[in-house]
């Protein structure tokens, strides 16, 4: 009987045993996993979910023990698709990981530091007496030793924004802070500080955001036509496609107030889309109406080339409308041409191969001209209006207006004078050899019903309306 005693006190030890044993197992197990779940496979640090944990204790500890300075620091790998495209995703997870590898070595003992998006990275850091100003700009040289391949090195670039740590906000307040700031920085600014008026600039950013989405479904935009006329004979020879929004409430809403917000928020390439399209179905609408036809030139933004199949886009336009594609220009600026070389040649080169004509936009106010003049395929030169507004009083602006016209003319370009406003201008421009004009002299923009009386009975178009 004791013997048996014995026995089943024994099994009972060894089941326990197990049992503990399993659940000690699983709960490790468990544990793992969620650290895991935490961590970014691609560069060890913690990923978005693990840094706010992370974080949130760093800042109940700070909070608690009032333990010195914080700040929020997020960083922007800027432009990391372009460098996919360019090199190759595994250069672009190069860039990810020296990133990492910066961001580790800049971070203070104790600091918080994760990768919180494809190409965001975060720290959270105690300063440490540091300024976090000097703690952002000192990851540019630190990240500038990664970057080992010199044609990578030009195009790694970064943007901080920086939100200090004043005791209230939680980890995504201040994180939501931070972040907010690389929505709002300046062309030039690559370190931006979080300020209290920013959240209200943002509310009022985000409202025009959602109201331009209901502007593009909703019909609220329309497209104007400049003329391009010719110097010699004033014969209309072509519009450019401006956007017009009429806001239902706000009335008129000039480009220069929502283009660069449209930029900022990726919405531009909905907007480049829809002007392509319903400029190449006017285009179409006039050739059917029995109107001469007419060459209709369209800009496309950056961000059209870089974040989408431009060559795709004027295909399909070209397809559904059935416009004809010699009546189709793209005008692309000088700086958009030369950001991004290979890409921009070789999207061009085929879109000039569907008989489309290329302009360049802005032309004598970059700096490569004659490189881009070399590599792309353009067709019309745009003689830019800060030149032709004080050609007729500044020497300096005359002799580069008439190299640019000579060297259009030597490459076999149709030259364009843009921003053309006085007699003066028109009839000096004429003597240089320019080939057409654009300006309030000739016509403003002008809505589709007026080009196509223009059309019409060319004896309707007026000067100087």
């Amino acid at each position: 009987m004791k013997l048996a005693v014995i026995l089943l006190s024994v099994l009972l030890i060894v089941i326990v045993g197990a049992l503990a044993f399993a659940v000690y197992k699983i709960v490790s197990m468990k544990k793992a996993a969620s650290m895991s779940l935490d961590v970014d496979e691609m560069t060890g640090l913690l990923n978005r979910d693990g840094f706010m944990r992370e974080g949130k204790l760093l800042l109940s500890h700070i909070h608690s023990h009032a333990d010195g300075e914080a700040a929020m620091i997020v960083f922007d790998v800027d432009k990391l698709r372009l460098i996919n495209t360019l090199f190759g995703t595994e250069s672009g997870d190069n860039v990810v990981c020296a990133f990492a590898d910066a961001l580790r070595e800049i971070a203070g003992k104790g600091d918080v530091v994760g990768r919180v998006d494809t190409d965001d990275f975060a720290l959270l850091t105690k300063l440490h007496g540091r300024n976090a100003d000097m703690i952002a700009e000192s990851f540019a040289k630190v990240l500038s030793e990664k970057i080992q391949n010199d044609k990578l090195h030009e195009q790694v670039n970064y943007f901080a924004g920086i939100c200090r740590y004043d005791g209230a906000d939680d980890i995504y307040t201040l994180f939501n802070k931070a972040n907010l700031c690389l929505l709002t920085h300046g062309e030039n600014q690559r370190v931006s500080e979080f300020t209290a008026d920013m959240e209200s600039r943002m509310v009022e950013n985000e409202i025009m955001r959602s109201e331009m989405l209901d502007a593009l479904d909703n019909g609220q935009f329309e497209l104007y036509y400049q003329p391009k006329v010719s110097f010699k004979t004033g014969e209309m020879m072509g519009v450019e496609a401006l956007i017009r929004w009429h806001h239902p409430v706000k009335g008129f809403i000039p480009p220069c107030d929502f283009i660069p917000l449209a930029e900022q928020f990726g919405i531009i390439t909905k907007i480049d889309e829809w002007g392509l399209m319903t400029a190449c179905r006017q285009g179409k609408a006039w050739h059917d109406a029995g109107l001469r036809d007419i060459k209709i030139s369209v800009n496309m933004s950056q961000a059209q080339f870089v974040r989408t199949d431009v060559y795709s886009t004027v295909v399909h336009a070209l397809a559904e409308t059935g416009f004809e594609p010699s009546c189709l220009e793209i005008e692309v600026t000088e700086t958009m041409a030369m950001t991004d070389v290979e890409h921009t040649v070789a999207v061009l080169n085929r879109i000039h191969e569907l008989g489309v004509l290329i302009s360049m936009d802005d032309f004598g106010t970059g700096y490569s001209s004659l490189a881009s003049l070399k590599t792309i395929p353009f067709d019309v030169l745009k003689i830019d209006r800060s030149l032709v507004c004080d050609v007729n009083d500044n020497d300096t602006s005359r002799r580069i207006t008439s190299a640019i016209v000579a060297m259009g003319k030597a490459l076999k370009m149709i030259v364009l004078a843009e921003g053309v406003e006085t007699d003066e201008q028109s009839k000096l421009l004429t003597d240089l050899g320019c080939d057409l004009a654009q300006g309030y002299y000739y016509s403003k923009p002008r809505p589709a019903d007026d080009i196509a009386k223009i059309l019409t009975s060319p004896s309707q178009f007026d000067m100087a309306i």
